[in-house]
């Protein structure tokens, strides 16, 4: 697994750095997103989530609506596609997203426009790690560890 700071990057999973989203494809070829770490803790306790399935989207456009207690905005997709689904248990907890934001807080599911996999700037492995720490640094967001050395509950 990638790390920085305190950040995980799950090696399983594709992200779109500048979208700040995590992608993984599921058996029937369907996309379920989320946002990354460090999304999850710039944007702060998630209050609520909100998506219209059936919606056709663009890359870059939005897939859903995140509303926290810093931040009301899209949740964008990074590839082309159709909204399947909203994550039921993140709509009935939306901090769930904040908790585990790489596995049970995923946002919405998504039906890919073309077959390929990986597609659009989706990346993994090493290389996120190495574009999230250039991002990071150049946005001043601290991503270092707090004494104790355990990321604090949220």
């Amino acid at each position: 697994m990638a790390r920085v700071g305190e950040f995980e990057f799950p090696d399983d999973l594709w992200f779109d750095v500048e979208l700040d989203v995590w992608a993984r494809q599921r058996e029937d070829k369907s996309i379920v997103l989320g946002m990354t770490d460090p999304a999850q803790a710039r944007a702060g306790r998630i209050l609520h989530v909100r998506a219209r399935t059936g919606k056709s989207v663009e890359a870059g456009k939005s897939t859903a609506t995140i509303e926290s207690g810093k931040w009301v905005g899209p949740f964008p997709a990074p590839l082309k596609g159709t909204v399947l689904e909203l994550n039921p248990l993140a709509a009935a907890d939306p901090n769930l997203i904040n908790r585990d934001p790489y596995g049970e807080g995923w946002i919405v599911r998504l039906q890919p426009s073309l077959p390929d996999w990986p597609q659009g700037n989706l990346l993994n492995g090493p290389e996120v790690a190495k574009r999230y720490e250039v991002k990071l640094t150049e946005e001043g967001f601290s991503c270092m560890l707090p004494p104790g050395g355990k990321k604090e509950d949220q």
